[in-house]
């Protein structure tokens, strides 16, 4: 098998974008800058409400995992991505819809529907969303391709992979199997509200299995019951060996090592902040696969997650390492 930058294991998952006013959300009982996981009924009601008030709707594959993956190969790198899907033509799409994008498909794939996530944005850019898992809860070890691990530099994982035990133990197997072949693992915290649910066992990945740990301050925060950012990044660093924590428009912390670098955030006009964290993880490993210090993998980050929220969507519909060259110059 070709050598991978990395390989990246998530929820696939079709993206249903659809702007709306403020009052929407309070009307239908959500709160910003939340992910919630309904079920297939309750989404199905959100969707009859849009379109009761005419408010269109964008479809993509997406997920958090994948929009990095696509992300690092924006840039120019080599990357795989893992997750289950229906026998179904969400399913297809989605595996046609990676390889399109310059992305390894490694999905598995089981007889229920594709999951499916209805993104609702808010008019000052913050995102809610309705998540249905769909088959991306029976991911199971045979789904895995071990052989896409062993080739890869580094394992990406994210937090949405513990809401289902079943889940949960395949990720287990696999960051032994990453131990076992020498390859480093990382972990995004994913959500607030994932890391309330799993704290304890987040806890026990980052000083246990875990390399690399992404998340931003709230996230962080949360986990260590802390409002102090040099604290926070002080204390992941004692478990893991690099803390990548977003602070939004105050740009990011990054420690490797136990040396700490700050990260401006670039002065961008934002249109929508889905995927900005994905995007962010997606520079930062770019850059520490392709021989670039922490600081340039931060600038690289920070750069393509500008790109990211200059627009309407998850991932930047247009040449990625142009816009990153345009915003920081030759780094990719």
């Amino acid at each position: 098998m070709e050598a991978l930058d990395v390989y990246g294991i998530c929820n696939p998952l079709i993206d249903l974008l659809s702007h709306v006013p403020e009052p929407f959300l309070g009307e239908h009982g959500l709160e910003k800058d939340r992910m919630y996981l309904v079920e297939l009924e309750q989404q199905q009601s959100l969707l009859t409400a849009l379109a009761a008030q005419n408010l269109p709707i964008e479809f993509a594959s997406g997920g958090s995992g994948a929009n990095t993956m696509i992300g690092i190969a924006q840039l120019g790198g080599r990357a795989a991505f893992t997750g289950k899907v229906g026998q179904d033509g969400h399913g297809d799409s989605y595996r046609d819809g990676l390889e399109s994008q310059g992305v390894k498909s490694c999905l598995g794939t089981g007889p229920g529907p594709t999951g499916s996530s209805l993104i609702l944005v808010a008019p000052d850019a913050a995102r809610t969303m309705n998540t249905h898992l769909g088959m991306c809860q029976q991911l199971g070890a045979a789904d895995i391709d071990l052989e896409a691990l062993r080739a890869s530099r580094y394992l990406y994982i994210t937090g949405y992979l513990w809401d289902t035990d079943t889940q949960k133990e395949t990720v287990r197997q696999v960051l032994a199997k990453a131990q076992e072949f020498g390859v480093p693992a990382s972990l995004s915290l994913s959500d607030p509200f994932c890391v309330n649910r799993h704290r304890s066992d987040f806890i026990e990945l980052l000083r246990e299995s875990v390399d690399l740990v992404f998340c931003n301050q709230e996230e962080a925060f949360l986990l260590l019951d802390t409002d102090v950012s040099q604290d926070t990044v002080n204390q992941l660093g004692e478990w893991v060996e690099t803390v990548v924590m977003t602070m939004g428009g105050r740009g990011a912390l990054i420690q490797h090592r136990g040396e700490t670098v700050y990260v401006d955030a670039l002065p961008v006009p934002v249109a929508d902040t889905t995927g900005a964290g994905d995007a962010f993880a997606a520079g930062y490993l770019y850059g520490m696969t392709h021989e670039k210090t922490p600081l340039e993998s931060g600038r690289i980050a920070s750069a393509l997650a500008g790109a990211v929220i200059g627009h309407t969507g998850p991932r930047y519909q247009g040449n990625a390492q142009a816009k990153v060259r345009q915003l920081i110059g030759k780094l990719v």
